[in-house]
């Protein structure tokens, strides 16, 4: 199955509180919004999206704000629940309803926080390898550094040889035990090298766990429809930490485990994610 929108200009954007934001959209009928994690863009959902759109679904994956081609805040912090906002009134302005949430890996936070905050909008969750719980500290003393004026830019370029290596070693852990795809590689890097993507990279992992400390403590709160998928061989977010623990939690959600699978899971097991999409579409008709 080849990738459908696989390209850096592909899509479109929408203007929200004074930000654009890029996304991709295909199909038409039930609104599914698919959410990105930490690096990712739009395109991490190619093999998903078409064929959402081929069962009847209108398939809407955005660039979370600073990520891939979507702007971020200048003026205030990126919490993830202004990037839940902005996302929601994205939506709002595109006359999407109750849409069906996908979050993968970081984004999961995003669907979590909104379903938490407006659950009487949402059809239903699909949470992809989920990180949900408090990691190892990353990227704090970094944050510091790349916010100077001036100087932080100076760093981000001068480190461009150091990332390109980065990349291509995270991209082949998290695709493990499956190979890394030859076009996202090319395409990350391209991508993942902009002073942009970086910081919103290291701004987002510096709020993680503030975030997850706190938002962790009202997943038994979630009333919505939730299936939750991951893979046995996640090298990257660890079920026992963060998926299984959040099945317990959430006390009518199904837990998936893929045999053989890595963290990437909407690029190596399309056929899983729109398995669990149908199933929550046939548990809220």
């Amino acid at each position: 199955m080849q990738n459908s929108f696989i390209t850096p200009n592909a899509g479109e954007f929408i203007s929200v509180k004074g930000l654009r934001l890029h996304y991709v959209s295909l199909g038409a009928g039930r609104a599914v919004m698919l959410l990105h994690g930490n690096a990712g863009f739009a395109q991490d959902f190619s093999l998903v999206m078409p064929a959402l759109a081929e069962k009847g679904f209108r398939a809407i994956a955005f660039d979370r704000p600073g990520h891939g081609e979507s702007e971020r805040p200048v003026n205030e912090e990126a919490t993830v629940a202004l990037q839940a906002d902005l996302i929601r009134e994205a939506l709002s302005e595109l006359r999407v309803e109750k849409p069906i949430l996908v979050g993968h890996s970081w984004g999961a936070l995003v669907v979590l926080q909104y379903a938490l905050h407006f659950p009487g909008e949402v059809s239903g969750l699909v949470l992809l390898a989920p990180a949900v719980y408090p990691d190892e500290e990353q990227f704090g003393f970094e944050k510091s550094l790349i916010e100077i004026p001036r100087i932080g830019n100076l760093i981000l370029k001068m480190s461009s040889p150091f990332i390109d290596k980065e990349i291509r070693s995270n991209l082949v852990r998290a695709f493990a035990p499956d190979e890394v795809p030859a076009d996202y590689l090319e395409l990350a890097t391209t991508v993942w090298n902009r002073p942009q993507q970086i910081k919103a990279v290291i701004q987002d992992e510096a709020i993680y766990n503030p975030t997850v400390k706190s938002l962790s403590a009202r997943y038994d709160k979630i009333q919505t429809e939730t299936i939750i998928v991951t893979g046995d061989s996640d090298m990257e977010v660890d079920p026992e930490k963060h998926a299984i623990p959040l099945h317990w939690e959430i006390a009518h959600s199904e837990l998936r485990v893929l045999p053989a699978t890595g963290h990437m899971i909407p690029h190596t097991r399309p056929r899983a994610v729109l398995d669990a999409i149908e199933s929550i579409k046939t548990h809220i008709s």
